[in-house]
């Protein structure tokens, strides 16, 4: 799992949340973090949590890099920002899960556990380069 937040404190929960219910987690501060630690190994990755407004890259740039590169690979939006924020500057992208912050780790889980039932298995996830 890559959770991908900007934020440290919010990164530090959702990671520490998905640890203790027994997941793998690697972090990264930005999406272009991100998309370099999927480079490296994408098959370590079932799932990505991120944050949709960030610095550098943000979530929408990452899930596109994502369906482009690791097709089938889950993601999982999370965001502080008003729904009408996100379609006003078009970052919103109703194809992906979003989770409005703050929430609480239960619901996190909850919505972690759909999405990795959903997804193809990770053998089928590999990374191509343009």
């Amino acid at each position: 799992m890559l959770v991908v937040d900007d934020e440290d404190v919010v990164r530090s929960l959702v990671t520490r949340s998905l640890r203790e219910a027994g997941h793998r987690v690697r972090e990264a501060s930005h999406g272009a973090a991100a998309i370099g630690l999927l480079e490296l190994d994408a098959q370590a990755t079932d799932l990505v949590v991120c944050d949709l407004v960030m610095p550098i890259l943000g979530g929408r740039e990452v899930s596109d890099w994502v369906k482009e590169h690791c097709p089938g690979l889950p993601i999982l939006f999370i965001s502080g920002y008003p729904r009408a924020y996100l379609e006003a500057h078009q970052l919103y992208d109703p194809s992906v899960p979003m989770l409005r912050k703050p929430f609480l780790p239960s619901k996190l889980l909850e919505m972690v556990d759909e999405l990795l039932t959903a997804s193809p298995a990770p053998e089928r996830r590999r990374v191509g380069r343009a």
